[in-house]
């Protein structure tokens, strides 16, 4: 109870210091009173963690610093007084899901209103003089109104402001996969000071999302190189394999909420769909016409399909017994020719192939921030 009152009154004096612009210090409660002469407001700079400039490549969606500086980033920030962030109840009273924005003129993040740094002066407990003041900060990207934009849409809904417990965001995949938003996570800056600080606080981004499907690859296996060459006998000359059409479907997990803190000190995901929380996605992948995997006329020559423009962000976590998974279908056809070059036979074949996206505490490949890349062999069954 004590907390609260003393919190309370941190508030209120802030309020009053900022309109006022009156000294003040302790008074005779012993509650916080900063010193308006003495303020110190809290900034901001940002960067990519390292590393993370290159992951999870999903054109044209992937957000690089640039990206950042465009869509800015939001703000959690939790006071605690002489508490440590995790020793007591919290809530992001100090800024809740403040907007942070890049200034281009001033090469600086900026945001409104401007918030000051507790200066921890008082009686606490029978002692006097300075005492450190705690907030943690916690940092998410793009920033969210959670009402427009693809940033809204996809980023719908976050803890409220006086709610007790960890920050945490809600985020859901876009009807349209063109339209997916990636999501960055801060690691958390917990119990900073006005004592201890620089002269700003750093947030170091780095993905929260996953990707698969940026790059694909269709080839022929080789044991449907051997089965061709074995067709190349009487009149047949040559033989081709032409790629007709390639799609994947995914069946993906569709919300997760990404906890801004845990036990181990970084945000983690938590499912919170039922069964019906799956929803599938499909990609039509553009193939050209007569696009020859492989052709042999006594010499073997192979060119696989490779396209790497449609990338989708998956949700690295699973509901129970429900795999994310994604289903190639592609068709294609076996051509065969005479020694003059013309058309002698054309088969037409159809094949569907399941690859889970299996996640695991063990396997590192479908962590946030990595991106799976699929390669489909064209087998001879």
């Amino acid at each position: 109870m004590h907390r609260q009152i003393y919190h309370i009154s941190l508030l209120t004096a802030f309020a009053v210091a900022a309109l006022l612009s009156s000294a003040c210090s302790a008074d005779g409660n012993g509650e916080l009173q900063p010193t308006a002469t003495d303020q110190q407001p809290v900034a901001f700079t940002a960067t990519m963690a390292d590393g993370q400039e290159a992951e999870t490549r999903a054109v044209p969606n992937v957000i690089d610093i640039t990206a950042l500086r465009t869509g800015g980033f939001g703000v959690f920030a939790c006071y605690t007084g002489l508490h440590h962030y995790g020793d007591t109840d919290a809530q992001p009273d100090f800024m809740y899901n403040q907007q942070i924005t890049w200034n281009s003129g001033t090469s600086k993040w900026t945001y409104s209103p401007l918030k000051y740094w507790p200066n921890g002066e008082g009686v606490v407990n029978g002692s006097t003089g300075t005492l450190p003041h705690h907030v943690s900060f916690m940092a998410y990207a793009p920033y969210s109104d959670m009402s427009t934009g693809d940033a809204g849409y996809c980023i719908s809904s976050m803890s409220y402001q006086h709610e007790v417990g960890n920050p945490w965001i809600t985020y859901r995949l876009h009807i349209n996969p063109m339209h997916q938003v990636d999501l960055l996570y801060a690691t958390p800056l917990l119990d900073q000071t006005k004592q201890s600080t620089a002269a700003s606080l750093s947030f170091a981004f780095q993905h929260a999302l996953a990707c698969v499907g940026n790059e694909v690859t269709v080839t022929p296996a080789d044991a449907m190189k051997t089965h061709l060459n074995t067709l190349r006998t009487g009149e047949v000359d040559r033989v081709e394999l032409v790629l007709q059409s390639f799609s994947i479907t995914y069946t993906l997990t569709e919300k997760g909420r990404l906890a801004m803190w845990s036990s181990d000190g970084k945000p983690h995901w938590e499912t919170i769909n039922s069964e019906s929380g799956l929803v599938t996605r499909t990609i039509n992948y553009t193939v050209p016409a007569n696009t020859v995997l492989y052709n042999y006329n006594g010499t073997a020559t192979t060119t696989d399909y490779t396209n790497d423009e449609h990338g989708i962000f998956y949700i690295p976590a699973h509901l129970a017994n429900h795999y994310q998974k994604a289903v190639a279908t592609l068709s294609y056809q076996v051509r065969t020719y005479n020694s003059t070059d013309a058309l002698l036979n054309t088969e037409a074949h159809s094949d569907k192939v399941s690859a889970p996206i299996v996640l695991s505490d063990y396997d590192d490949a479908y962590k946030p921030g990595k991106n799976l890349t699929m390669t489909f062999r064209i087998k001879n069954d």
